[in-house]
């Protein structure tokens, strides 16, 4: 290393985030050191740079390290950790030590301490073929996919996805690979919904231009319950954070319609529970957390596809260019996943 320090992006209250120079980390018991490579910008740093922490109650007691969506190189290993030696390429699971996510470390800065060290637990090593920027797909994907799977999808399900924003694609991606065909997607931006059709959907719809219900009766089917219509969807997938959608979605629902939640919601919604009564809703939500699996399966889906996957990463930016990645990354108009890079040597 060139340097006893680094810079490490770091919000310090609402609106306020920082390249702050930090010593470079070193290897404690349990733990490895990784050369980043590539790091997408996630809508929860958006957010957590919006709120000024996490959840935005209360002021942060020290500042924030972002970045979690990561792949580098080990580059030092620890005592305690087993089957791991530098030079090897790897995606990383930011879960464990909540890796920009209320951790001490993030992924936003040329070096990143990986607690707990462990071989398809933390660090899942990436197949020769597949480029580190790719590579930190695996964590959007594996959000996606961990949804799916607590909300039991199956090839045979008709899906619905709310949202065409970075998750919203990875999501319908994991469903394509899961061999589900009948899928449709909403948003209010064409250009997100032109990257949705590149990639598989089977229906994108403006909802501006025409209502979720209406465009799902006539792709999935419609029937009448109980003096009420309702579609043909299975499964609607909430990657949009939108109260209203999620309430239209509830008021259209089929009996025993499946509804995940993977959207990050800041406000409460009143629900009709005559409705998820009568017509036995299950609603799941999803954090991504403890899917060690879905990442693995993320990394290898990504290292074998034949699916052209450059629609989810819509810029590139070098770690110099920090604030104007972020800059790009809010606007939904422009962007899909952008992916921060780095030097892969030092």
């Amino acid at each position: 290393m060139e340097s006893d320090t680094m810079p490490l992006a770091r919000v310090h209250g609402p609106g306020d985030v920082r390249l702050d120079d930090v010593p470079v980390p070193a290897c404690g018991l349990g733990e490895a050191v990784v050369r980043v490579a590539a790091c997408g910008v996630c809508g929860s740093d958006l957010s957590y740079i919006a709120q000024g922490g996490l959840g935005g109650v209360e002021p942060l007691r020290q500042p924030l390290a972002i970045g979690h969506e990561f792949a580098g190189t080990v580059i030092a290993v620890g005592s305690g950790v087993a089957g791991v030696q530098p030079g090897l390429r790897v995606a990383v699971n930011p879960d464990r030590a909540y890796i920009g996510g209320g951790g001490p470390d993030g992924a936003m800065a040329p070096f990143i301490r990986v607690s707990g060290a462990e071989i398809g637990e933390t660090l899942f090593p990436l197949p020769a073929r597949l480029p580190f920027a790719e590579a930190s797909l695996a964590e959007p994907l594996s959000v996606g996919l961990h949804g799916l799977r607590v909300a039991k999808v199956t090839a045979a399900d008709k899906v619905a996805i709310l949202g065409a924003g970075p998750i919203g694609l990875c999501t319908l991606v994991m469903l394509r690979h899961l061999g589900v065909t009948d899928v449709a997607i909403f948003d209010r931006v064409d250009e997100r919904l032109d990257r949705a059709r590149a990639l598989g959907a089977g229906l994108a719809v403006n909802v501006s231009s025409e209502s979720l219900p209406t465009a799902l009766g006539r792709f999935h089917g419609s029937g009448d319950r109980f003096g009420a219509p309702f579609v043909g969807t299975d499964v609607f997938v909430d990657c949009a954070g939108s109260t209203a959608a999620l309430a239209e979605v509830l008021s259209v629902a089929k009996y025993r319609a499946r509804i995940a939640v993977i959207a990050l919601h800041h406000k409460p919604l009143p629900l009709d529970l005559w409705r998820m009564m009568a017509n036995e809703i299950t609603v799941s939500g999803s954090i991504a957390d403890a899917r060690a699996a879905e990442f693995g399966e993320a990394v290898a889906m990504l290292g074998q596809t034949e699916q052209d996957l450059s629609p989810l990463i819509s810029h590139r930016f070098e770690f110099t260019r920090f604030h104007e990645a972020l800059a790009t990354a809010a606007d939904a108009a422009r962007a899909a996943k952008v992916v921060l890079t780095f030097p892969e040597a030092a």
